[in-house]
Parts: C-alpha cells; sequence; structure tokens
C-alpha cells in the first residue's frame, strides 16, 4: 500500500481544516461552559476517557493545572461501574470523552455526575449516541466519519476542545493566541514528512521502541505509544524522564532504538540529562524530536523543528510528527496502518 492510498495518511492531513471547524462550532459553547465553571466556583474537574481520549486528558491536565486554579483528576471509571463510589459529584465537573460516544463506563460516570447535581459534559464525534443524550454540555469534534480505526483527527480535535476549554477559563492572553494558531501549526508539521520519512529505515526492523518525554509531551509520548503500538505490532513504551530513574532505568538495553521529544523549555533540561546519561551508560540509539539545534546534535538522527513551537504548540507538531511515523513504519513493515488487528474503533467497557 502506498500511503496515500492509507486511510490513516489521508486523515491526518485533514487535521487542518478538521481544527477550523471544530472551533468554528464549539468556541461559542466552550464559552458558555467556561462561565458556568466561573459562576459555580467548580475546582475539581474530572476527565472520563479511554484510550486516545484518555490521552489528551493527559495533556489538558497539564494545561489545567498550569493556566488555572483547578485540581484535574483523571476519573476510575471502575470506581462507579464495579466499586460502587461513595464520591459524590455535586461540587465538580465531569467531562466525558469518546470518539464514538459509546463508551458505557465513561457515560456511567457522567450519569453519576448529573444525579449528583454536577456539571456534566461531553465530547463525541457522533452527534447521535449514548454519550450525547445526558449532561448539560454536549460538544462534537466536528472532524467528520473517521474511516481509519486508529484515530487520529478524533484526538486532535479532542484536544483543541479541552486546550481551548483552558484558555476561556484561565482568560489567558497567550492561549487564546495559541487557539487561533493551531490550524497554521498543525499545517506546518505536514512540512516534516520528509524528516519523518529519513529516520523510518532505524526503526523498521525492531521489535522494541522506547519512547520519552516530560511535562506537556508527556501527554503526547503516550498517544504516540499507542498509535505505534496498534499499527506497527511493536513493543512501544514510553515514559516520563522524571518517572524513568526511579526504577525502570535498569531496563535500558543498548539494542533498543529511543526517541526523545523535547521541546519545551519548562522541562527540557530533565530529559537532555536523562539522554546524556543513557549514552554514556547505555550507550543507545536515539532519535531527537526537538525544536533546538544544539538539543538535536546530541542524537544519532533528529527531527528539528522551528523554535517558535515550543511547549503546547510543539505538542500539536509531535502529534502530527507521532502519526505520520507510526503510519510510516507501519507501511514500511509490510501492515496495513487502517485496520490493526483486535482493535475495533466502538470499544465498550463497562
Amino acid at each position: 500500500m502506498k500511503r496515500t492510498d492509507s486511510k490513516l495518511w489521508k486523515e491526518i492531513h485533514q487535521q487542518s481544516d478538521c481544527i477550523k471547524e471544530c472551533l468554528k462550532y464549539n468556541i461559542p459553547e466552550i464559552k458558555k461552559i467556561a462561565d458556568e465553571i466561573k459562576e459555580r466556583n467548580i475546582q475539581n474537574i474530572i476527565f472520563a476517557a479511554r484510550g486516545s481520549s484518555d490521552h489528551a486528558c493527559k495533556v489538558a491536565k497539564y494545561l489545567f493545572e498550569i493556566y488555572t486554579d483547578k485540581f484535574i483528576t483523571i476519573g476510575a471509571e471502575s470506581t462507579v461501574t464495579c466499586y460502587e463510589t461513595k464520591a459524590n459529584y455535586k461540587n465538580a465537573c465531569v467531562i466525558g470523552i469518546s470518539q464514538s460516544g459509546g463508551a458505557k463506563d465513561v457515560y456511567a460516570m457522567m450519569e453519576k455526575c448529573v444525579n449528583d447535581g454536577g456539571l456534566c459534559i461531553s465530547i463525541t464525534n457522533e452527534p447521535d449516541c449514548l454519550m450525547s443524550k445526558i449532561g448539560d454540555y454536549r460538544l462534537n469534534n466536528h472532524c467528520g466519519e473517521e474511516t481509519s480505526i486508529t484515530a487520529a483527527k478524533s484526538y486532535i480535535t479532542q484536544l483543541t476542545i479541552l486546550t481551548a476549554l483552558v484558555a476561556y477559563v484561565s482568560k489567558d492572553e497567550e492561549l487564546l493566541q495559541v487557539i487561533d494558531e493551531l490550524p497554521e501549526i498543525v499545517n506546518y508539521a505536514y512540512s516534516l514528512e520528509n524528516q519523518v520519512l529519513n529516520i523510518i529505515p532505524a526503526y523498521r526492523n525492531t521489535s522494541q521502541i522506547m519512547i520519552f518525554g516530560r511535562g506537556l509531551l508527556y501527554g503526547l509520548v503516550q498517544e504516540s505509544e499507542l498509535k505505534i503500538q496498534e499499527t506497527c505490532y511493536l513493543d512501544a513504551r514510553c515514559y516520563a524522564a522524571s518517572d524513568y530513574q526511579h526504577g525502570p532505568i535498569a531496563t535500558a538495553l543498548r539494542f533498543v532504538p529511543t526517541l526523545f521529544f523535547i521541546a519545551d523549555q519548562k522541562t527540557n533540561q530533565s530529559i537532555v540529562d536523562l539522554h546524556a546519561r543513557l549514552k554514556k551508560e547505555k550507550k543507545i540509539y536515539s532519535t531527537i524530536i526537538t525544536n533546538d539545534e544544539t538539543i538535536a546534535s546530541y542524537g544519532d538522527q533528529c527531527i528539528i523543528f522551528d523554535k517558535k513551537y515550543d511547549g503546547i504548540r510543539a505538542v500539536y507538531v509531535s502529534a502530527v510528527i507521532s502519526q505520520m511515523f507510526a503510519c510510516l513504519l507501519s507501511l514500511s513493515r509490510g501492515y496495513n496502518p487502517d485496520s490493526p488487528d483486535g482493535v475495533s474503533k466502538h470499544t465498550v467497557t463497562i
């Protein structure tokens, strides 16, 4: 299969337009949600999601706790569906997120929030789905049907909605500016295709990959890990640079190639230090994905992008890079990235 024949590849390249549509339809509603969160003085926001949706929430957790005074919880849905939780969501906001909108465990947490009198929001890509029938606000990705089982445009539009929500809750001018830039940022990321192609040979015949990030980019590498696992059938594992040295570093192996996402001035130094240590002690082979030419020079190979894309802007650039990487690596290994074995677009967990 040629990459241009892949549904995933096509949908990766629809994402800039999808973000425009997503923002056009959702900003008015997001403003209302931000106002209600303020009026009700809601301090605790709980995300309920699985898979790629959960990974979008991990990035949003950092954003909320950086830019607002809100405390963010990544919900454990089984406490509702299996353990009869005694938690009360009356003074909380539960945000349920699912591409298909058919996640029954996410729905159960949303239903409890409604019954407790809390603020409940759904984010889905299906206008007429289980999760769209409950709650105070119903946001839609507006990214069109996603024909590849491997999620791309649904993930990035979920992330867009959550980033916009943080921007309007915080009223932070810099973050509001980021929202306006998002289509252009994703368009820019497409220009990095040849750099992504150039690193594929180093990973084509491996059975394992290690992926590292920190902070905002840790949420991103969790999504990168999933994309590589489901499209390439590799043992891909991601770690926060801060966590890896607390035990997992003992498993580092010279012959396992590594990806380092380093493009956040707030966290760069710790991951640069980890890279240096692994180079010295384990002689690892590394690809560094960064916006800094000096940091890029530390790796055996690199993908480098403009330094103005840092922090949350780098998350969006890196998301496209990791999607292109997963798709191209899958094709180079003779697989179909559109239909991973055992994976369904409508996975239901109770």
